[in-house]
């Protein structure tokens, strides 16, 4: 493959999915490593890309930059591999018996595929309908939805409305998603719409694990829902930039960094 095809591929898988490892990148061109990194680094110095430890991600356009709203269904094949590392690793901090609750976003939505099968008594609580429908069948799983007002273009029940129940439920472990989340500011959303219902989980659980692909560390988003010391734990993918990680864990946030998965 010639190096103009390998470098329209790139972006084209960057366009698709928003980040790319460096392993699958070998993989689909049949190329080595170095040949990657040589195309990787080109395109980054024509701005074509930013490259990342193991790989590389999309260059946020000045769209994403402005805040504008970005629909779940982009979000959702945003980033799918660090989402799904993620996931596996939130996993191994659920314990049988307990009640979590899982928000609408796209990184929870696959946790909840992850432990559709895994668990055999555990209540889970959410106000989105796409989690709904991925656990509505699972064995040994008790869904609770919030009920309110129904979003279409987020897939959830939002409104003060969606906050009745909580009120009446003790969680043990929320595990928040998250538009963006610093040291500085703490966590922050697109609209404000997501932290009416954000801040009541919050409230009525014991323990609050963020769960984030990398490429929402140190991102500040448009409106900031609390600081940082509402969060207990947060969970990333294993191309975190260290020097964010070691933000966060100075400001007294632990810091779980999900192992690789290896194509």
């Amino acid at each position: 493959m010639l190096s103009e095809q390998r470098h329209q591929e790139i972006i084209n898988i960057l366009a698709r999915d928003g980040s790319v490892k460096t392993t699958t990148l070998c993989k689909k061109l049949s190329a080595s490593r170095e040949t990657v990194r040589r195309d990787l680094e080109h395109l980054e110095t024509n701005g074509r890309l930013k490259r990342i430890h193991g790989g590389a991600m999309r260059v946020e356009t000045q769209h994403e930059d402005s805040g504008d709203y970005v629909s779940f269904e982009k979000r959702k094949s945003e980033h799918s591999a660090y989402k799904e590392e993620v996931a596996l690793e939130a996993a191994q901090h659920i314990s049988e018996g307990q009640v979590i609750a899982l928000d609408s976003g796209t990184t929870a939505l696959e946790l909840a595929r992850v432990i559709k099968n895994r668990f055999h008594s555990l209540t889970v609580i959410s106000n989105s309908l796409m989690i709904a429908n991925e656990l509505a069948d699972a064995k040994g799983i008790t869904l609770i939805l919030t009920g309110g007002v129904y979003n279409r273009e987020e897939n959830a029940f939002l409104s003060d409305m969606a906050t009745l129940i909580l009120s009446k439920v003790n969680i043990d472990v929320l595990f928040l998603t998250t538009c963006g989340i610093s040291a500085e500011r703490g966590i922050t959303y697109q609209r404000v719409d997501d932290l009416i219902i954000q801040n009541k989980l919050v409230e009525a659980s014991d323990k609050t694990i963020v769960i984030t692909d990398s490429s929402k560390l140190g991102k500040n988003s448009l409106v900031r829902m609390s600081g940082i010391e509402e969060v207990s734990m947060i969970i990333t993918d294993s191309h975190a930039d260290p020097e964010q990680i070691e933000r966060l864990e100075q400001a007294g946030v632990e810091v779980v960094v999900a192992k690789e998965r290896t194509e």
